[in-house]
This record gives C-alpha cells, sequence and structure tokens, in this order.
C-alpha cells in the first residue's frame, strides 16, 4: 500500500489542513506498518507555472519530442511518475477564495496531462482517465460553511472542482472531510475541528 500526500496550504504551523493529515498519517501508519508514504509539499515547494515551450512539448508525441521539450516537461514526469505510484492520496486543500490554493492548481496543470493521467477520443469528443486504481482523502478546512445545502454550498468550487478534475483523471472513490466554520469563534471553530478528528480516526482504520 502507497500513500502519496499533497499539501497545498502556504502557512506551516497555523496550517489547520497540514495538522489535521499530520494525524491522520500517524494513525493510518499504525494500522498499516508496512505502507509506504511520501510527500508533496506544493504548498511551500510549488512546481513551476506551463509555460508556451511546455504546452507545445506536451502536445507534441512523444516520440517526436526533442531533448528540450523532455527536458521542459521533466518536472512534471516525475510529479506524474509519483502520482501513478500511489494507491491512495491524501490532500490537505484549505479553501482560498471559495477554491483551491494556486499552489495546488499549478500542481494540477502539471499532472493533469493527455495520454499520461487521461486519453481523448477526438472523433467522439470523449475523455479517460489513466490514473485508476485509486482512492483520495480530502481535508479542506474553510472559514464558513460551504456545505451543499447551507446558503454559501453553491460558492464552493474548492470541493466541486477537485472532485471533477479528480474524477477526469480517474479517480473516483474520493472523501471529503471538511473543516467549515474555522472563522467563527473558538468553540464553534475546536469543535469542527474535534468532529473532524473523529472521522479521521475512524477512516485511519479502514481507508
Amino acid at each position: 500500500m502507497k500513500l502519496l500526500e499533497i499539501q497545498s496550504s502556504v502557512r506551516l504551523e497555523q496550517s489547520i489542513s497540514r495538522a489535521l493529515s499530520d494525524e491522520f498519517v500517524q494513525l493510518w501508519q499504525a494500522h498499516h506498518p508496512n505502507a509506504q508514504h511520501k510527500q508533496r509539499d506544493v504548498g511551500i515547494h510549488p512546481p513551476a507555472h506551463p509555460t508556451e515551450q511546455w504546452t507545445t512539448a506536451n502536445y507534441t508525441p512523444i516520440d517526436q519530442q526533442t531533448s528540450e521539450m523532455q527536458a521542459v516537461l521533466s518536472d512534471s514526469e516525475r510529479l506524474i511518475e509519483e502520482l501513478l505510484w500511489a494507491d491512495q492520496l491524501l490532500l490537505g486543500v484549505p479553501m482560498y477564495n471559495f477554491s483551491i490554493p494556486s499552489t495546488l492548481k499549478v500542481y494540477l496543470d502539471n499532472i493533469v496531462r493527455v495520454n499520461r493521467t487521461f486519453v481523448f477520443d477526438s472523433e467522439r469528443f470523449s475523455f479517460e482517465g489513466l490514473a485508476t486504481n485509486k482512492k483520495a482523502l480530502v481535508i479542506t478546512p474553510s472559514a464558513g460553511n460551504f456545505a451543499p445545502d447551507s446558503s454559501l454550498g453553491a460558492m464552493n468550487f474548492c470541493e466541486t472542482y477537485l472532485r471533477s478534475i479528480l474524477n477526469f483523471i480517474g479517480i473516483q472513490d474520493i472523501t471529503i472531510v471538511a473543516v467549515p466554520n474555522q472563522f467563527m469563534s473558538d468553540a464553534i471553530r475546536q469543535r469542527e475541528i474535534k468532529q473532524a478528528q473523529t472521522t479521521l480516526i475512524q477512516l485511519a482504520q479502514t481507508w
């Protein structure tokens, strides 16, 4: 069993998503002592943004790529190989301005690539994900309550985007642990964190 942990918060000690992820990994490893674990911290060390050269190389068939094109895509290739290595993904994703952190977006732009993590049928205009047989756990703190049935639910582009993009590359088994109301009083904040911790304790045994 191989777990890839992806952290996207720009904060360190004050990060709720990082703290909960750390707790979960320790619990999960206790139940899976022989499992492998890697961490990719795109919050502190984000990959480079795609450029025009990168895009040209990406859409050039592998057998036609020059050495320069391969060099431009080398970091992206390493990220994709790391993703494909994993059986399970743990993503720490705080909501920033109703969506995911830009650090995570640039990571996703590097790994969502035609003929690497998805294929495209131009005749049928259909797509098929290649990162299959994996499952993802997303820990996502937010300032308020962005549950689907809440007044802010329609503004939750963080959860909807993550589900869509992970589904697109073939990851269908997705569990999201929301940690809402982090801009509320300390009592409310701690209640939500405690509830998330309880959920993660249960998941560590069965996930």
